[in-house]
């Protein structure tokens, strides 16, 4: 894994059909194992916006002073990327001076932090950023830009209707996500509709402007990590260590070789995001993983060929303050997640749920 020139892609071959095949299985959490056995219910997740709600945690207090207004919007039907063009074209801004910590979908109701660079200018009036499906529910001022990933986690309250199937079974898997942890999969928004975000860097004569290039390296790595945890859950590993490997300690958040954890420390296994940068695992891990990427080296070569920074992430998803209520045929779910997991992923275990949105 050769560092390249940030922003600056190398030439690259492309990735042929068969192995594009190969990596959509990754992009199909239908298809991708579950740890706990075939689901025992089915049902429909958003028959309407309002049945995802999604509240987003920052990591850090806002001060109240500062070049940088925090906006609080609660969007409905929106994506996260159009909102931020329009702030910046209702307000004259540049789209750099518009910041946010996450992508949240579009077919849900969402609340989420913008942050707008207004050096030496007064709050605009709401009237100024009103925006269709779009509500304000909070300006605070604060001293720095918002960034991608600045958040703790989010906070999700799901409905699931027309719910059918073994429902003393149901009971027990809500008891058990209580307490256990789940595959931390790629949710199916991360590639696009039928994982045409894999599609994106195939072909090495057409260049993508920077949206359609990050969306093309993020799916490319999302779909081998899946592949690389659905490897694990059929073997039964994704929660056991292997020699040599790199873990997450969640106790105090960081990535540490498992030769340097002691006693019974709770610590989860780790996949790889590929990218620039040494791999650090070593013995067993180190071998497995090379084998692995070694199955799909068109991808890594495209990968390779653009400044992607080599990453992990945990095998592992715990579900916070799990709490739930069966009415009829719906099912309620209220949640926590950390950054960077995804809802859909964190429910599969339970059921089969068709996602209507």
């Amino acid at each position: 894994m050769k560092k390249s020139k940030a922003n600056s892609p190398t030439s690259h071959n492309g990735i042929c059909a068969a192995e594009r095949e190969r990596l959509k299985k990754g992009a199909n959490l239908v298809g991708l194992p579950r740890a706990l056995g075939p689901p025992p219910v089915r049902g429909t997740l958003r028959s309407r916006p309002d049945d995802f709600l999604v509240d987003e945690e920052l990591a850090f207090p806002l001060t109240g002073e500062g070049e940088h207004l925090y906006l609080r919007l609660r969007k409905t039907g929106q994506n996260t990327r159009w909102v931020a063009r329009q702030l910046a074209g209702r307000l004259g801004l540049p789209p750099k001076a518009i910041g946010f910590a996450g992508l949240k979908d579009r077919h849900a109701v969402t609340s989420q932090w913008f942050s707008l660079h207004l050096p030496g200018r007064p709050d605009p009036a709401p009237d100024d950023i009103a925006i269709d499906g779009v509500e304000l529910i909070e300006a605070v001022r604060h001293a720095g830009k918002l960034r991608i990933g600045a958040l703790s986690g989010n906070r999700f309250r799901l409905v699931i209707r027309d719910l059918t199937g073994d429902r003393e079974e149901l009971s027990e898997r809500l008891a058990a996500l209580c307490s256990a942890p789940v595959p931390n999969y790629f949710g199916s928004q991360r590639f696009g509709r039928e994982g045409r975000n894999l599609d994106l860097l195939a072909d090495p004569a057409h260049q993508p402007d920077r949206d359609a290039r990050s969306f093309g390296l993020s799916a490319l790595r999302s779909t081998l990590f899946n592949r690389w945890l659905a490897t694990r859950v059929d073997e039964h590993s994704w929660r056991t260590p292997s020699r040599g490997e790199i873990v997450w300690r969640p106790a105090q958040g960081r990535y540490v070789h498992l030769s340097k954890v002691g006693g019974e420390e709770a610590v989860f296994p780790t996949g790889l995001l590929y990218g620039a940068g040494e791999n650090q695992a070593t013995d067993d891990a180190l071998l497995a993983e090379r084998k692995f990427f070694g199955a799909f080296p068109e991808a890594c070569d495209v990968l390779a060929a653009f400044d992607t920074r080599t990453m992990r992430r945990p095998l592992c998803l715990s579900i916070g303050d799990l709490e739930f209520e069966c009415r009829g045929d719906e099912l309620e779910l209220r949640f926590s997640l950390a950054r960077g997991q995804f809802a859909t992923t964190a429910i599969r275990e339970l059921g089969e749920f068709f996602d209507a949105g």
